[in-house]
Protein backbone atom coordinates (compact mmCIF):
# COMPACT_ATOMS: atom_id res chain seq x y z
CA UNK A 1 0.00 0.00 0.00
CA UNK A 2 1.16 3.54 -0.77
CA UNK A 3 3.22 5.02 2.05
CA UNK A 4 1.47 7.38 4.44
CA UNK A 5 -2.04 5.93 4.10
CA UNK A 6 -4.21 3.77 6.31
CA UNK A 7 -6.80 1.75 4.41
CA UNK A 8 -9.92 -0.01 5.67
CA UNK A 9 -12.72 -1.75 3.82
CA UNK A 10 -16.05 -0.31 5.00
CA UNK A 11 -18.42 -2.22 2.73
CA UNK A 12 -18.60 -4.32 -0.40
CA UNK A 13 -16.30 -2.56 -2.86
CA UNK A 14 -16.00 0.44 -0.52
CA UNK A 15 -12.69 1.56 1.03
CA UNK A 16 -11.61 4.39 3.31
CA UNK A 17 -8.12 5.90 2.90
CA UNK A 18 -6.74 8.17 5.62
CA UNK A 19 -3.55 10.26 5.40
CA UNK A 20 -1.17 11.47 8.10
CA UNK A 21 -3.41 14.44 8.98
CA UNK A 22 -6.58 12.36 9.23
CA UNK A 23 -7.90 13.55 5.86
CA UNK A 24 -10.23 10.94 4.35
CA UNK A 25 -10.80 9.70 0.81
CA UNK A 26 -13.17 6.93 -0.25
CA UNK A 27 -12.86 4.43 -3.09
CA UNK A 28 -16.03 3.06 -4.65
CA UNK A 29 -15.49 0.02 -6.88
CA UNK A 30 -17.96 -1.24 -9.49
CA UNK A 31 -17.61 -4.06 -11.98
CA UNK A 32 -16.01 -1.96 -14.73
CA UNK A 33 -14.49 1.13 -13.12
CA UNK A 34 -13.97 2.83 -9.79
CA UNK A 35 -14.50 6.30 -8.35
CA UNK A 36 -12.41 7.93 -5.64
CA UNK A 37 -14.34 10.51 -3.65
CA UNK A 38 -11.91 13.19 -2.45
CA UNK A 39 -8.17 12.68 -2.51
CA UNK A 40 -6.78 13.82 0.88
CA UNK A 41 -4.20 16.58 1.10
CA UNK A 42 -1.72 15.22 -1.41
CA UNK A 43 0.81 13.96 1.17
CA UNK A 44 0.47 10.35 -0.05
CA UNK A 45 -0.14 8.86 -3.50
CA UNK A 46 -3.83 8.00 -3.33
CA UNK A 47 -3.91 7.12 -7.04
CA UNK A 48 -1.32 4.39 -6.52
CA UNK A 49 -3.28 3.12 -3.53
CA UNK A 50 -6.48 2.97 -5.59
CA UNK A 51 -4.74 0.90 -8.26
CA UNK A 52 -3.59 -1.55 -5.60
CA UNK A 53 -7.08 -1.90 -4.17
CA UNK A 54 -8.89 -2.60 -7.44
CA UNK A 55 -7.64 -3.51 -10.90
CA UNK A 56 -9.98 -1.08 -12.64
CA UNK A 57 -9.79 2.34 -14.28
CA UNK A 58 -10.16 4.94 -11.50
CA UNK A 59 -11.57 8.46 -11.73
CA UNK A 60 -11.54 10.99 -8.90
CA UNK A 61 -14.20 13.50 -7.89
CA UNK A 62 -14.15 15.91 -4.94
CA UNK A 63 -16.79 17.12 -2.53
CA UNK A 64 -15.32 20.64 -2.55
CA UNK A 65 -12.03 22.37 -3.30
CA UNK A 66 -10.26 22.80 0.04
CA UNK A 67 -6.61 21.66 0.04
CA UNK A 68 -7.22 18.67 2.32
CA UNK A 69 -9.65 17.22 -0.24
CA UNK A 70 -8.12 18.12 -3.61
CA UNK A 71 -4.35 17.91 -2.95
CA UNK A 72 -4.17 14.27 -4.01
CA UNK A 73 -6.05 14.86 -7.27
CA UNK A 74 -2.71 15.89 -8.79
CA UNK A 75 -1.71 12.21 -8.82
CA UNK A 76 -4.62 11.47 -11.19
CA UNK A 77 -3.97 14.30 -13.65
CA UNK A 78 -7.63 15.27 -13.84
CA UNK A 79 -10.54 15.44 -11.44
CA UNK A 80 -14.25 16.13 -11.36
CA UNK A 81 -14.70 19.36 -9.39
CA UNK A 82 -17.95 21.23 -8.60
CA UNK A 83 -18.13 23.66 -11.50
CA UNK A 84 -18.79 26.73 -9.36
CA UNK A 85 -15.53 26.06 -7.47
CA UNK A 86 -13.22 25.74 -10.48
CA UNK A 87 -10.04 27.81 -10.44
CA UNK A 88 -9.02 27.39 -6.78
CA UNK A 89 -6.17 24.92 -7.32
CA UNK A 90 -3.22 27.33 -7.08
CA UNK A 91 -4.46 28.96 -3.86
CA UNK A 92 -5.10 25.56 -2.28
CA UNK A 93 -1.74 24.26 -3.51
CA UNK A 94 -0.05 27.07 -1.61
CA UNK A 95 -1.82 25.97 1.59
CA UNK A 96 -0.79 22.35 0.99
CA UNK A 97 2.85 23.36 0.62
CA UNK A 98 2.74 25.37 3.84
CA UNK A 99 1.33 22.37 5.67
CA UNK A 100 3.93 20.12 4.00
CA UNK A 101 6.72 22.25 5.49
CA UNK A 102 5.17 21.79 8.92
CA UNK A 103 4.86 18.02 8.46
CA UNK A 104 8.51 17.83 7.40
CA UNK A 105 9.59 19.82 10.46
CA UNK A 106 7.53 17.54 12.70
CA UNK A 107 8.96 14.40 11.11
CA UNK A 108 5.53 13.17 10.06
CA UNK A 109 6.60 12.89 6.41
CA UNK A 110 9.98 12.58 4.71
CA UNK A 111 11.39 14.77 1.94
CA UNK A 112 11.40 11.75 -0.38
CA UNK A 113 7.70 11.01 0.21
CA UNK A 114 5.27 11.71 -2.61
CA UNK A 115 3.48 15.06 -2.51
CA UNK A 116 1.04 15.82 -5.29
CA UNK A 117 0.92 19.63 -4.91
CA UNK A 118 4.75 19.76 -4.94
CA UNK A 119 5.61 17.01 -7.43
CA UNK A 120 2.78 17.06 -9.98
CA UNK A 121 1.23 19.50 -12.40
CA UNK A 122 -2.17 20.98 -11.60
CA UNK A 123 -4.91 18.50 -12.53
CA UNK A 124 -7.38 19.23 -15.29
CA UNK A 125 -10.71 20.24 -13.74
CA UNK A 126 -13.73 18.46 -15.19
CA UNK A 127 -17.20 20.00 -14.75
CA UNK A 128 -19.48 18.55 -12.09
CA UNK A 129 -23.08 19.45 -11.35
CA UNK A 130 -25.80 18.10 -9.09
CA UNK A 131 -27.48 15.08 -10.67
CA UNK A 132 -24.34 13.79 -12.37
CA UNK A 133 -24.30 9.98 -12.24
CA UNK A 134 -21.13 7.91 -12.34
CA UNK A 135 -21.91 4.49 -13.83
CA UNK A 136 -19.27 2.13 -12.48
CA UNK A 137 -20.80 -1.01 -13.95
CA UNK A 138 -23.38 -2.65 -11.71
CA UNK A 139 -23.14 0.32 -9.35
CA UNK A 140 -24.04 4.00 -9.69
CA UNK A 141 -22.92 7.03 -7.69
CA UNK A 142 -25.11 10.12 -7.82
CA UNK A 143 -23.99 13.68 -7.05
CA UNK A 144 -26.16 15.68 -4.63
CA UNK A 145 -25.74 19.34 -3.68
CA UNK A 146 -24.89 19.90 0.01
CA UNK A 147 -24.02 23.62 0.26
CA UNK A 148 -23.00 25.39 3.44
CA UNK A 149 -19.39 24.50 4.20
CA UNK A 150 -18.68 25.92 0.75
CA UNK A 151 -21.04 27.27 -1.86
CA UNK A 152 -20.37 24.30 -4.16
CA UNK A 153 -20.13 21.43 -1.66
CA UNK A 154 -21.58 18.15 -2.92
CA UNK A 155 -22.04 14.62 -1.65
CA UNK A 156 -21.79 11.27 -3.44
CA UNK A 157 -24.64 8.81 -2.98
CA UNK A 158 -23.74 5.15 -3.59
CA UNK A 159 -27.24 4.10 -4.41
CA UNK A 160 -27.07 0.30 -4.05
CA UNK A 161 -25.16 0.52 -0.74
CA UNK A 162 -27.34 3.36 0.61
CA UNK A 163 -24.16 5.19 1.65
CA UNK A 164 -23.51 8.92 1.31
CA UNK A 165 -20.01 10.43 1.27
CA UNK A 166 -20.65 13.96 2.51
CA UNK A 167 -17.17 15.48 2.70
CA UNK A 168 -17.31 18.41 5.14
CA UNK A 169 -20.97 19.22 4.45
CA UNK A 170 -21.99 17.89 7.87
CA UNK A 171 -19.42 17.15 10.57
CA UNK A 172 -19.19 17.24 14.40
CA UNK A 173 -17.07 20.41 14.09
CA UNK A 174 -19.03 22.24 11.41
CA UNK A 175 -16.77 24.83 9.77
CA UNK A 176 -18.71 27.74 8.30
CA UNK A 177 -16.05 30.42 8.74
CA UNK A 178 -14.55 30.44 5.23
CA UNK A 179 -15.18 33.25 2.77
CA UNK A 180 -16.81 30.64 0.53
CA UNK A 181 -19.08 29.33 3.32
CA UNK A 182 -22.80 30.09 3.14
CA UNK A 183 -23.74 30.25 6.80
CA UNK A 184 -25.92 28.46 9.32
CA UNK A 185 -29.26 29.02 7.56
CA UNK A 186 -28.03 27.35 4.35
CA UNK A 187 -26.48 24.53 6.35
CA UNK A 188 -29.77 24.00 8.16
CA UNK A 189 -31.51 23.68 4.77
CA UNK A 190 -28.91 21.13 3.70
CA UNK A 191 -29.57 19.07 6.85
CA UNK A 192 -33.28 19.15 6.08
CA UNK A 193 -32.61 18.02 2.54
CA UNK A 194 -30.39 15.17 3.72
CA UNK A 195 -33.34 13.76 5.65
CA UNK A 196 -35.02 13.11 2.29
CA UNK A 197 -32.07 11.37 0.62
CA UNK A 198 -32.09 7.55 0.31
CA UNK A 199 -29.14 6.61 2.52
CA UNK A 200 -28.67 4.70 5.76
CA UNK A 201 -25.19 5.93 6.70
CA UNK A 202 -22.96 8.84 5.77
CA UNK A 203 -19.20 9.23 6.06
CA UNK A 204 -17.43 12.57 6.53
CA UNK A 205 -14.09 13.91 5.37
CA UNK A 206 -12.34 13.59 8.73
CA UNK A 207 -14.05 10.94 10.88
CA UNK A 208 -13.82 7.15 10.84
CA UNK A 209 -17.24 6.86 12.45
CA UNK A 210 -20.23 6.13 10.22
CA UNK A 211 -23.09 8.52 11.01
CA UNK A 212 -26.71 7.62 10.39
CA UNK A 213 -29.95 9.38 9.58
CA UNK A 214 -30.72 9.23 13.31
CA UNK A 215 -27.78 11.60 13.94
CA UNK A 216 -29.21 14.41 11.81
CA UNK A 217 -31.43 15.94 14.55
CA UNK A 218 -28.39 16.49 16.79
CA UNK A 219 -26.68 18.41 13.98
CA UNK A 220 -29.87 20.44 13.50
CA UNK A 221 -29.87 21.20 17.23
CA UNK A 222 -26.30 22.49 16.91
CA UNK A 223 -27.37 24.76 14.06
CA UNK A 224 -30.25 26.09 16.14
CA UNK A 225 -28.01 26.63 19.17
CA UNK A 226 -25.83 29.16 17.35
CA UNK A 227 -28.43 31.93 17.27
CA UNK A 228 -28.59 32.30 21.05
CA UNK A 229 -24.94 31.63 21.89
CA UNK A 230 -22.23 34.27 22.31
CA UNK A 231 -19.46 31.90 21.22
CA UNK A 232 -15.71 32.20 21.69
CA UNK A 233 -12.76 33.12 19.49
CA UNK A 234 -11.12 30.24 17.61
CA UNK A 235 -8.00 29.89 15.42
CA UNK A 236 -6.82 27.05 13.17
CA UNK A 237 -3.86 25.20 14.68
CA UNK A 238 -1.81 25.16 11.43
CA UNK A 239 -3.14 27.94 9.20
CA UNK A 240 -3.52 30.81 11.63
CA UNK A 241 -5.23 33.20 9.25
CA UNK A 242 -8.24 30.90 9.51
CA UNK A 243 -10.19 32.07 12.55
CA UNK A 244 -13.78 32.27 13.59
CA UNK A 245 -16.30 32.14 16.40
CA UNK A 246 -16.72 28.72 17.96
CA UNK A 247 -20.06 27.61 19.36
CA UNK A 248 -19.93 24.53 21.61
CA UNK A 249 -23.37 23.03 21.38
CA UNK A 250 -24.68 21.03 24.34
CA UNK A 251 -23.79 17.36 23.91
CA UNK A 252 -22.81 14.34 25.96
CA UNK A 253 -19.11 15.11 25.59
CA UNK A 254 -16.62 17.93 25.09
CA UNK A 255 -14.10 15.58 23.45
CA UNK A 256 -13.67 17.09 19.99
CA UNK A 257 -12.58 13.71 18.61
CA UNK A 258 -15.81 12.04 19.69
CA UNK A 259 -18.52 11.44 17.06
CA UNK A 260 -21.01 12.71 19.66
CA UNK A 261 -19.34 16.14 19.87
CA UNK A 262 -21.20 19.04 18.25
CA UNK A 263 -19.77 22.47 17.45
CA UNK A 264 -20.18 25.15 14.80
CA UNK A 265 -17.54 27.70 13.75
CA UNK A 266 -18.93 30.88 12.20
CA UNK A 267 -16.95 33.72 10.57
CA UNK A 268 -14.92 35.81 12.99
CA UNK A 269 -16.55 38.96 14.34
CA UNK A 270 -16.27 41.16 17.39
CA UNK A 271 -17.92 39.47 20.34
CA UNK A 272 -20.22 41.39 22.67
CA UNK A 273 -18.92 41.89 26.23
CA UNK A 274 -19.67 39.07 28.60
CA UNK A 275 -22.48 39.80 31.01
CA UNK A 276 -21.24 40.32 34.54
CA UNK A 277 -22.80 38.25 37.25
CA UNK A 278 -24.23 40.20 40.13
CA UNK A 279 -22.41 39.67 43.40
CA UNK A 280 -24.41 37.84 45.98
CA UNK A 281 -25.54 39.80 48.97
CA UNK A 282 -23.61 39.17 52.15
CA UNK A 283 -26.57 37.47 53.80
CA UNK A 284 -26.81 35.05 50.84
CA UNK A 285 -23.13 34.05 51.05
Amino acid sequence: MAKGLQVQQIGEGLYRLVDVLGDHAYLVCGNERALMVDACGGFADVAAAARELCDLPVEVAVTHTHYDHIGGTAFFGKAYVPTVEHGRWEAERALSLRVLDQLLDEGLVDEADACGPRDCAAPQELPLEEGHVFDLGGRTVRVVALPGHTHGSVGYLVEDARVLFSGDAVTPIMCLFFAESLGVDVWRSTLQRMQELPFDHFYTGHHDHAFSRADLPSFMAAADFVAGDRGMEWEHDRLHEFRGILHLAPSETFDADSPAFRAVIEPWHELPPRKRRRKRKADEA
